[in-house]
């Protein structure tokens, strides 16, 4: 993830000196890998105070980032019990890029289409190119005028790239190395249609990337490490 400096006012800083916003992100993208390394266990419960204590923030930033791993269904805040880590699995993660897919294949048009042009800058935060489908999936939408398909496909790109980078996908079983040089070659091809404001062509090998993101965790499975 990238981020724009601005100058932050005495409101905006936390006892560290960090930005809050700055704080959160940070605070998110470390309980994201917790998730989905396994470093939380499905099921377990945990304590908001202890999450800050272990992370050295106070309860605000934790309780921010909360919210959003809650919005993408990784964990659930309960009154009286704390942090409980949801039941997810590889299959489920796989599930959010067949709903893109299906989504790409036959955009609903929900709004006007935009005639925004691609702009590649958008991909060099990504680390994956599950990353970079997200991405590019969203323009695509937005361009068909798909603009609520193409937020929720956004919305999904930080847990599909972190779940497909190297470790947290071995972590899982599965070796995200294999067949990468196809994976990126089918990137590269979606952004240079895009750069073209090639639509079809774009969606085509879009269609092409989420199958073999599909298709990579039951392809390639290895052993998890105990």
């Amino acid at each position: 993830m990238e981020y724009t400096p601005l100058r932050a006012t005495v409101g905006d800083l936390d006892p560290h000196g960090l930005r809050r916003s700055l704080l959160r992100d940070a605070v998110f993208l470390r309980l994201l890998d917790n998730v989905l390394r396994g470093e939380y266990r499905r099921g377990q419960r945990l304590r908001l105070d202890t999450l800050a204590s272990d992370m050295r923030v106070s309860r605000t930033p934790v309780r921010e980032a909360l919210v959003t791993l809650e919005s993408l269904q990784l964990l659930t805040v309960q009154r009286y019990v704390g942090v409980v880590i949801s039941q997810w699995s590889v299959e489920q993660m796989v599930e959010r890029v067949r709903i893109a897919r299906t989504m790409l294949a036959d955009p609903p048009s929900s709004t006007p289409a935009t005639d925004d042009r691609f702009d590649t800058t958008c991909l060099r935060g990504c680390w994956t190119e599950a990353g970079a489908f997200a991405e590019l999936g969203a323009w695509y939408l937005r361009r068909r005028g798909s603009s609520v398909s193409a937020e929720w496909v956004l919305s999904q790109r930080i847990v599909l790239d972190m779940f497909f980078t190297d470790d947290v996908a071995l972590a899982n079983g599965i070796d995200a190395a294999v067949d990468r040089r196809r994976r990126v070659e089918l990137v590269e091809r979606a952004a240079e249609a895009a750069q073209r404001d090639a639509l079809d062509d774009c969606a085509a090998a879009l269609l092409d990337l989420a199958a073999t993101l599909i298709g990579l965790p039951g392809r390639f499975r290895t052993v998890v490490p105990a």
